[in-house]
């Protein structure tokens, strides 16, 4: 394999040609003979090369492609869309080598894997200050982006970086050092993003996640577990496009529970306080608030609700009352759940399909017997 500084790989003489041409070029060849025309493997056309690669299935049998030739290497090289993505935290481990190294590395690679989809980092050593001042020189087709627990990098190179991706739809960012700072330039730079994982993103606060709902209008899927600093005051820009949200953890207000489900568009929701959290002497998941998320939340398909504790009839009686799309509701831990309560699930719901209650729950044996006579499609499953 010869890869040259400009980026492009030395293919010698090989040319890349596509089926159609290579039958023009046999009616067109001036030669009457009937005999058979010897046929090089640089012959054989691009689309058809590209089709036999994503045949094979084994990493071996894909390398030992890429190394026939330098055409069939090019070929490799352009079906290569994953680069690094299934390493996660706690999965195999990147080799351990210096920085200087793997940024050196990391830009041979971007040069050579010019239509890479998904990209991680995790794990991986920091891209040096030189390895970030050397953006790809052609336009990055990448969509998938994952910076899980990577809070070696500040803002300003995080920026950088979401500078050479413009057509991302998928950033995960769990457990960075980010703020608000960077989630601008994030939405700045990658306005079509569609999910984003922020978990454990202590820095960023609800002036960020603005940001990222005026720039990203097709945002779909958010995840802000455990940041310590959103109340959910900067849902208020959230389009009716997004789905999903995980605020597990979050110090949420009640104007900030009005401004998630504001979208109207939310098909699955999970919330919970935080662990010892009290907001008034009650927890943010109350029955006032889960009366506004019954009906503020036609669409609604999943609801998780742990260790609801301040949750009352009220409560129950809207989400049987207004969920009638709902088919997964999961109450563990909210020992408030009464006969009363059941009842009014059963009396809606007509979609529900599983719910798993807390075992040591106000609801009696006959209530459970009856609910699950009304509702015999029901899957009900009772943890501790």
């Amino acid at each position: 394999m010869s890869l040259l500084c400009n980026g492009e790989y030395n293919q010698g003489s090989g040319k890349i040609y596509s089926s159609k041409s290579v039958q023009e070029g046999a009616n067109d060849d001036g030669n009457d003979d009937d005999r058979p025309r010897k046929i090089s493997r640089t012959d054989l056309p691009c689309d058809c090369l590209n089709l036999i690669f994503k045949c094979l299935e084994t990493r071996d049998d894909r390398n030992s492609f890429g190394l026939t030739c330098h055409y069939w290497l090019h070929i490799q090289n352009i079906n290569h869309e994953s680069l690094w993505y299934r390493y996660g935290y706690g999965s195999d481990k990147f080799p351990e080598i210096s920085r200087e190294i793997f940024s050196v590395v990391f830009c041979k690679l971007l040069t050579r894997f010019q239509h890479l989809k998904c990209l991680s980092l995790t794990g991986h050593p920091k891209i040096t200050d030189s390895g970030l001042s050397k953006p790809p020189f052609y336009e990055s087709e990448l969509q998938c982006l994952r910076l899980d627990y990577c809070s070696e990098y500040s803002n300003v190179e995080l920026s950088l970086m979401f500078s050479w991706f413009p057509r991302l739809i998928d950033a995960s960012l769990k457990c960075c050092s980010i703020t608000d700072k960077g989630l601008e330039a994030l939405a700045k730079c990658c306005s079509s993003l569609e999910t984003v994982e922020l978990s454990w993103c202590h820095s960023i606060t609800d002036s960020g996640i603005s940001s990222l709902f005026q720039k990203c209008v097709n945002l779909g899927s958010l995840r802000v577990r455990y940041c310590s600093k959103i109340t959910g005051i900067g849902f208020l820009e959230c389009q009716k496009s997004l789905t999903y949200v995980n605020a597990v953890g979050c110090k949420l207000q009640p104007e900030g529970i009005k401004a998630i489900v504001g979208g109207g568009g939310l098909e699955e929701l999970i919330l919970a306080p935080p662990y010892g959290w009290v907001n008034g002497r009650e927890d943010s998941i109350n029955t006032e608030a889960v009366v506004t998320i019954a009906k503020g939340c036609p669409l609604l398909k999943t609801l998780i609700l742990p260790n609801c504790d301040e949750l009352g009839l009220e409560g129950w009686e809207a989400i049987g009352r207004y969920c009638k799309n709902m088919k997964s509701l999961y109450v563990r831990g909210c020992r408030s759940l009464c006969d009363l309560g059941l009842q009014a699930l059963s009396n809606g719901c007509n979609k529900l399909s599983s719910l798993v209650l807390y075992q040591e729950n106000c609801c009696s044996s006959s209530a459970l017997e009856v609910f699950k006579l009304e509702k015999p499609g029901v899957l009900v499953l009772r943890e501790r």
